[in-house]
């Protein structure tokens, strides 16, 4: 009987991950406007925009990182920072340059 406690604990967290962050909407708004982004859709616009912050939150976590030293480079936000790449092709996974 322990299922329903862990599906309790789990959906939330979840549903979470479903909706975009409210205090990045200005951070947001700013980089469709900076980089004339388009959507076909609400649904399509919170799609990229879920893949924008998973995308942000990698290159902030990366900058900490290289701050404390454990990498050599720094990464920044891109125009690609609303898509994922495709592996084994060569392609960025985050939508990051190296500034």
């Amino acid at each position: 009987m322990w299922w329903p406690v862990l599906l309790a604990l789990l959906v939330p967290a979840a549903l979470a991950q479903l909706h975009p962050e409210q205090e990045l909407d200005a951070q947001w708004e700013l980089w469709k406007k900076t980089h004339r982004k388009q959507y076909n859709g609400q649904a399509d616009e919170v799609t990229r925009r879920l893949i924008w912050e998973k995308n942000l939150k990698y290159i902030n976590t990366h900058n900490l990182e290289h701050a404390l030293g454990v990498h050599t480079f720094e990464l920044a936000m891109n125009h690609l920072g609303d898509m994922v790449g495709v592996p084994g092709r060569g392609e960025s996974t985050c939508g990051c340059s190296h500034p």
